[in-house]
């Protein structure tokens, strides 16, 4: 019953049917816990749950792709399993790089140090590991160039996709932070967008206040100088009044 409901799997996985993917897993772990255990049983649950994880990635689902991974470490933290399947790295890589999007860093590297030398430098890792040293740099223009050279465009290309729209807006919220005002090739050239009419849109879905205006992004408040936002002569007589209180102490 669980190698027929397998092949349903691998043919759903095919058509990109992402939600009955999830449906069909389910199924199989039902199918599991009527057979005795064993290595075929195990090795059977173990790829499932990686075609879960990939569909789950594939359809942006969050929530799904953290609970199948909490699954599949299980499985991988059995050597002979492990060994055997030939999504191990991918999906190693791909976690690393889920992390990055969330910025959830700390378990980035957590999970790096869990990893065997072998592990740590195939491709799959060195991709993701690549992107968090540059995010960490502020090297964006690496993470929005990095989008074109993913180890698997179908299963890294989701996630990628809200890390460009992540980096995309830090560009913006700082160029519009440090500038009245860019003009519109050299934006779009941070932003590595292709043409006026994707800055256009990005600008109207995520900035509306912006103005496209005679060949410039005309951003909506002016910069205000660091002089003007600080009560420097407020800071200064505070400062002064703890040093004569600092030396009645002494």
């Amino acid at each position: 019953m669980a190698a027929q409901l397998f092949s349903e799997l691998e043919q759903t996985f095919a058509r990109k049917d992402d939600a009955a993917v999830e449906d069909v897993v389910t199924r199989i772990k039902v199918a599991l816990l009527d057979v005795d255990p064993s290595a075929q049983s195990a090795l059977l649950g173990q790829r499932s749950l990686e075609y879960a994880v990939l569909a789950a990635a594939r359809r942006s689902d969050k929530a799904a792709f953290q609970r199948h991974v909490a699954q599949l470490k299980a499985s991988y933290s059995d050597p002979a399993l492990a060994q055997q399947s030939q999504k191990r790295r991918t999906i190693l890589g791909l976690h690393l790089l889920f992390l990055v999007t969330e910025h959830r860093l700390a378990e980035f590297h957590s999970e790096l140090e869990l990893l065997s030398k072998e592990d740590l430098e195939c491709a799959e890792v060195q991709f993701s590991a690549q992107l968090e040293r540059a995010l960490v740099v502020g090297t964006y223009e690496r993470v929005l160039a990095a989008r074109n050279s993913t180890p698997n465009n179908e299963a890294y290309g989701p996630f990628m996709e809200l890390l460009v729209d992540t980096v995309r807006q830090t560009i913006a919220d700082c160029a519009s932070a440090a500038y009245e005002s860019l003009d519109v090739p050299s934006f779009r050239q941070m932003l590595m967008l292709a043409s006026d009419a994707e800055l256009q849109q990005f600008a109207q879905t995520s900035h509306p206040e912006w103005v496209l205006s005679e060949g410039r992004v005309v951003f909506a408040a002016p910069v205000t100088a660091k002089s003007e936002r600080v009560p420097a002569t407020r800071l200064i007589k505070e400062n002064l009044a703890y040093a004569t209180e600092l030396e009645r102490i002494v």
